[in-house]
């Protein structure tokens, strides 16, 4: 019964999340269950702050902890809704104190030896620049299709984004010119913006995690896609751009992640301050 409940889940659920949050969500649920050892609708709170206890023995880190949370949570409210249970075991548990570390981002000197690390390629250079002017994520990246950006005002939109809403981010006005010259230099005819390098399919992950490596090596310091997301975030709250308003560009839809970049946005403002004091 706790499989069928799991796959009935994942079915009303794949419209409102990505595969890949589904796919984690549905694992740690499994996890839940095998370690309980007893069915979801006999599971109490005491069983749940258990298996808390006992994700924090193996060494799971409270960010972790609390993405497990985050879809069990999600799991029984559902199975409340649907009447499959009588009460939410889960629902006063709080969620981990997450310790107060900034997520790491580049300095405005380190963006500018990044970007001239990618000066050879328009490709690499293009794709840099719409990491760090848009702070979208690297799966919005690779899926992004030509017909999404809007050159007359400078907008893209994103149409796939975490839990399937749709949401409008701007480029600037030198990093959407590195992309229109990319673009221009290409002969095939895929929808994709970004491609491979046989022009046969839109760029893969891989390729990306593999360059931003050695960048890194080339550098001497470490950069990978989603600290750019950081950047992007980090260099708005500099300039003064409301904590809200950012974290509508960058698509939020987790407390956890709201908490996180929080911390960023104080933590960016005060070394601005720092600047002028």
């Amino acid at each position: 019964m706790s499989i069928d409940t799991l796959e009935q889940f994942q079915k009303d659920y794949q419209l409102r999340l990505t595969p890949s949050t589904i796919r984690g969500y549905q694992s740690n649920i499994l996890q839940l269950f095998e370690q309980t050892g007893i069915p979801f609708q006999q599971i109490t709170r005491k069983d749940i702050r258990n298996w808390l206890m006992w994700l924090e023995e193996q060494g799971y880190t409270p960010t972790t902890i609390c993405t497990k949370l985050i879809g069990v949570k999600t799991y029984f409210k559902y199975c409340l809704e649907e009447g499959w249970i009588t009460a939410n075991p889960v629902q006063s548990i709080p969620y981990p104190k997450i310790p107060d570390k900034v997520p790491i981002y580049l300095s405005k000197p380190e963006l500018v030896q990044f970007r001239a690390c990618v000066q050879h390629s328009l490709l690499e250079r293009a794709i840099v620049e719409m990491f760090v002017s848009t702070g979208i994520r690297m799966s919005e990246l690779v899926a992004m299709k030509k017909e999404d950006i809007n050159e007359t005002d400078r907008s893209i939109h994103i149409p796939d984004g975490k839990g399937n809403q749709g949401r409008i981010v701007l480029i600037s006005l030198e990093s959407l010119q590195y992309v229109q010259a990319y673009l221009a230099s290409r002969t095939d005819e895929l929808p994709y913006v970004f491609v491979n390098h046989d022009a046969t399919n839109r760029i893969r992950h891989q390729k990306i995690n593999a360059n931003f490596q050695s960048y890194s090596e080339r550098l001497g310091f470490h950069v990978h896609p989603h600290m750019l997301r950081h950047t992007f975030a980090a260099h708005l709250a500099q300039k003064g751009m409301p904590g809200e308003a950012i974290q509508q560009l960058l698509g939020h839809q987790r407390p956890a992640t709201t908490q996180l970049y929080a911390r960023l946005f104080n933590h960016a403002r005060k070394e601005m301050y720092d600047k002028w004091m």
